[in-house]
C-alpha cells in the first residue's frame, strides 16, 4: 500500500539563503487512507470480496485461492491473497486490495509452485468464505484480548487459512500479547473458538 517534501524537508530548503523556495506547481492530492478499523467494517469487507468477483476477468468464474487469505488493519488496511489463475490453472497469483481497488502484483507473487506440488491440494474455494467474517472474528479477538488485559486490545490481523495436515481450514488471528505471557486464539471456519491456550 503500499512525493511532495516533508514539512521538516521544506523547512531546510527555505532556511538555505543560497537556495530560493521554489513552489511546486501543482500537488497530487494522495488517495485517502481508510478510516477506522477496516477488520471490523463488515460492510467494507463485504465490498472487497464483491469487487473481487466483479473483476473482468474473473466475473462468473468459480475462483479458488492457494493456502489462505489474509487481512490487514492499521496504516495499511489490506487483503491479500494467491488465486489460481482462471486460465492457466498450473499459475498462482498474488492479488492485493489496497485503498479500495484490487491489483494483481506480480512484484509480490511467491514464486511459482514446484513442479512437483500438487497445486489442487492447497486450494479452497473463494465461496467458502464471506470477507465479512472477518468482523466477527476480530470482535471475538478484542473480547478475548481484553478478558487478559492486553497491551493491545484492536484487532490488526485476521487470515483464514487451510490447514493441510489436518485438512482443516478455520481462522487464525494475531498473537494476543499481555504483560509477561502471551496466546494464541484460532476460530473454527464457522466463527466458534477452536483454540484460545496461553503460550
Amino acid at each position: 500500500m503500499l512525493n511532495a517534501c516533508s514539512p521538516s524537508e521544506s523547512q531546510a530548503l527555505a532556511a538555505t539563503p543560497s537556495v530560493p523556495a521554489v513552489q511546486p506547481a501543482s500537488v497530487a492530492k494522495p488517495v485517502p487512507v481508510y478510516r477506522g478499523n477496516f477488520l471490523k467494517d463488515a460492510a467494507a469487507l463485504a465490498k472487497a470480496e464483491d469487487d473481487l468477483k466483479s473483476l473482468p476477468r474473473f466475473h462468473g468464474k468459480d475462483l479458488k485461492f492457494f493456502d489462505n487469505i489474509v487481512f490487514f488493519s492499521g496504516p495499511r488496511p489490506r487483503i491479500e491473497l494467491d488465486i489460481q489463475n482462471t486460465e492457466n490453472p498450473e499459475r498462482i497469483d498474488h492479488y492485493v486490495y489496497w485503498q479500495g481497488t484490487w491489483r494483481r502484483n506480480d512484484i509480490l507473487r511467491k514464486p511459482p509452485p514446484p513442479e512437483k506440488l500438487n497445486i489442487a491440494e492447497h486450494l479452497t474455494p473463494l465461496s467458502q468464505v464471506r470477507f465479512a467474517d472477518v468482523a466477527d472474528v476480530a470482535k471475538v479477538w478484542e473480547q478475548k484480548a481484553r478478558s487478559v488485559n492486553a497491551v493491545v486490545d484492536d484487532a490488526y490481523y485476521v487470515s483464514f487459512v487451510y490447514l493441510r495436515s489436518q485438512n482443516k481450514r478455520f481462522w487464525h488471528t494475531a498473537t494476543i500479547e499481555a504483560v509477561g505471557t502471551q496466546y494464541y486464539l484460532s476460530l473454527n471456519a464457522d466463527k466458534t473458538v477452536w483454540e484460545f491456550k496461553k503460550l
